[in-house]
């Protein structure tokens, strides 16, 4: 009898597992995409020999539950707010800061340094092959980097420090360091997102002016939402995380855009903040290459190699060139020393995990 009762409680559990689990394959519809976690689902798994023999069937079926299964947002912030009552400050690889900010985990362990040197080596490579052009590396630090006092008591974390005096011997005069610029600004990043704000956006601009000759232009951004929850949001789903304000410079304007083929008007998607990701105001999210016509007639070119934090960056240097060519290079096929020997100026841009993690930069160097 004894053991009987000790059984109850699994049954139980085992008993609502399996109601939800047949409730995700019969009774809801499958959800392709998911907007909180921005990555598609696993969608019904197919059923063939060739599948089952493969044991590609029962890896689709484990991911199909996992992902389909029912109220599966809300199980996730269930159980973020039990491990954060049992006094976890790391959930789901996502340090949960003071005054709600979250931070994501990386410790010396994961940091790809090996990666990371070797982009180095890359971007050095690129830039000594367009050495009469003025080429700049603007590698934004980590929002812990810059917000470390935010972070969990004794929270490991991986050394910036070293990350950045490896850029910096790599790249020389080059490289613009953005870190005590940023450091200055009251909210340079997200609270629960891993971008940095529009007012660190343009923290950093500053720096890169100075660093290229170029004259400093202010703008006095203006909210565009106050209601956005990001990345690192999605990936706890606490209901009381906070909202974050999005801003930007609508006086900033161009000619057209060209996304991959879908001609735009302007920097800003205003439809996105309907969205879940706001972010993507900012140009409408990330493009194989976009070519801006900024109107400003002066005859210059900036190539910009980038991840997203360029996206909300890119805005404060239509005043300086006529043509900017946006490539990023997860998505970009096409050979990069063309669209350098139409420009004058070379800009990479990515933050400092995003560049260490990226395995496409090799592309900067193939002919």
């Amino acid at each position: 009898m004894k053991n009987t009762k000790g059984l109850a409680p699994l049954i139980a559990i085992s008993a609502i597992l399996l109601a939800l689990s047949v409730g995700s394959f019969f009774l809801t519809p499958d959800r392709a995409f998911s907007e909180n976690e921005n990555r598609y689902l696993q969608l019904t798994p197919k059923l063939s020999w060739d599948n089952v023999l493969s044991g590609k069937f029962m890896k689709d079926t484990e991911n199909y539950t996992s992902d389909q299964i029912l109220l599966r947002d809300l199980w996730t912030g269930a159980r973020s707010a039990l491990q954060r009552a049992e006094g976890r400050q790391d959930i789901s690889g996502t340090y949960l800061g003071a005054e709600g900010r979250y931070f994501a985990k990386v410790t010396d362990d994961t940091f790809n340094w090996s990666n990371y040197e070797k982009n180095l080596t890359a971007v050095e490579q690129f830039f000594a092959a367009n050495s009469g052009k003025r080429c700049t590396a603007l590698i934004a630090p980590s929002p812990a980097g810059v917000l470390g006092e935010y972070l969990p008591k004794n929270a490991p974390y991986y050394d910036e420090d070293k990350a950045f005096s490896l850029l910096a011997d790599k790249l020389g005069g080059t490289f613009a360091d953005t870190r005590t610029a940023l450091a200055e600004v009251e909210d340079p990043y997200y609270h629960t997102d891993h971008h940095w704000t529009t007012a660190g956006a343009q923290s950093a601009y500053h720096v890169w002016a100075a660093a290229t000759g170029h004259a400093v232009r202010d703008y006095a951004p203006v909210q565009a939402t106050d209601s956005f929850r990001g990345t690192l949001y999605s990936k706890v789903l606490l209901p009381d995380s906070v909202y974050d304000a999005v801003d930007y410079c609508p006086d900033i304007s161009i000619v057209s855009a060209d996304c991959d083929g879908t001609e735009r008007d302007s920097l800003y998607d205003m439809a996105a903040l309907e969205k879940k990701d706001k972010y993507e105001l900012f140009l409408g999210g990330n493009y194989a290459k976009a070519v801006l016509r900024t109107g400003t007639e002066n005859g210059k070119h900036l190539l910009l190699i980038k991840d997203s934090f360029a996206n909300c960056f890119v805005p404060f240097l239509t005043g300086d060139y006529e043509t900017i060519t946006m490539v990023d290079l997860r998505y970009c096929r096409e050979k990069l020393q063309p669209l350098a020997d139409a420009a004058e100026d070379i800009l990479v841009l990515y933050e400092i995990t995003n560049f260490a993690a990226d395995s496409n930069l090799f592309k900067l160097n193939l002919q």
